[in-house]
């Protein structure tokens, strides 16, 4: 499980709803629309969102296990991230809101004043590993569930929710290495067995990955590419256009005149 990368589940979803898009037509492409299909915007996004906290987590120290998009469920439902560490074992709940305000309240999370169940979703995944933890070992600590925020313009925290931790995608190296140690590492070995097991992850078909990221990567370059046609391209083409098509005018006019003045 291990093996797995950040975001594969996520991309494994893109991938399948983005076959049946038709390809863009020429006039798509000069003005710049994105080449994703209906709906695939919010799975690209959240992809996006969650290599950006993988690379993240790959600056953690050895003493740190990583695990990426564990399935717990028939329902298209997975495990962004899950650690163990000397400080523990947590699990991450990322969502990716750009430029957009994050309230934290006691009992709710709200984005651009909308209630959103980020709470609810990261404690049941941190209850689905404890379960799965404390079927083969006592738990000496409790699961710590996340919710990380990539590129929100501002969290406002009202109050502390518990047991959920709510953090900027900045803050998580240097939260996590704060923490307290309460796992050795015979007690973390043990739990990253478990966890690393692929037959504890069994509710939904596990697929190798192979290829996917180049296929996401290359759809990523043909999403940005679409963003620079019509945000910097196009203008540009489009001023070129009227300006050559002035000069033109303004020489077309400039002969009429001459000729109707020689008459």
């Amino acid at each position: 499980m291990r093996r797995r990368y950040a975001a594969q589940f996520m991309i494994e979803k893109l991938l399948r709803a983005q076959r049946s898009t038709p390809p863009r037509s020429v006039w798509a492409r000069f003005l710049g629309r994105s080449p994703l299909g209906k709906n695939c915007e919010g799975w690209y996004l959240g992809a996006q969102g969650e290599i950006e906290v993988g690379k993240k987590l790959a600056t953690l120290t050895p003493e740190w296990a990583v695990f990426h998009a564990l399935p717990i469920g028939g329902h298209g439902w997975d495990i962004d991230h899950v650690l163990v560490g000397p400080g523990g074992v947590i699990t991450i709940n990322t969502k990716q809101h750009r430029g957009q305000r994050v309230l934290v309240e006691e009992r709710r999370v709200l984005v651009d004043t909308r209630p959103v169940p980020y709470l609810r979703h990261a404690t049941f995944e941190a209850e689905r590993v404890t379960t799965l933890l404390e079927g083969r070992r006592p738990l000496s600590a409790p699961v710590i569930p996340l919710v990380v925020f990539v590129g929100a313009g501002n969290i406002d925290r009202r109050s502390t929710p518990v047991p959920v931790t709510v953090l900027d995608a900045g803050e998580l190296v240097p939260w996590l290495t704060d923490l307290p140690i309460v796992l050795g590492p015979a007690e973390r070995l043990g739990m990253i067995e478990l966890l690393d097991d692929p037959d504890r992850w069994t509710d939904v078909p596990l697929s190798s990955g192979e290829g996917l990221m180049e296929s996401f990567t290359r759809l990523d370059s043909e999403v940005r590419a679409a963003s620079l046609q019509r945000k910097v391209l196009l203008p540009l083409e489009l001023a070129s256009a009227t300006a050559a098509a002035l000069i033109v005018l303004n020489a077309a006019t400039t002969l009429v005149m001459g000729m109707l003045a020689a008459q």
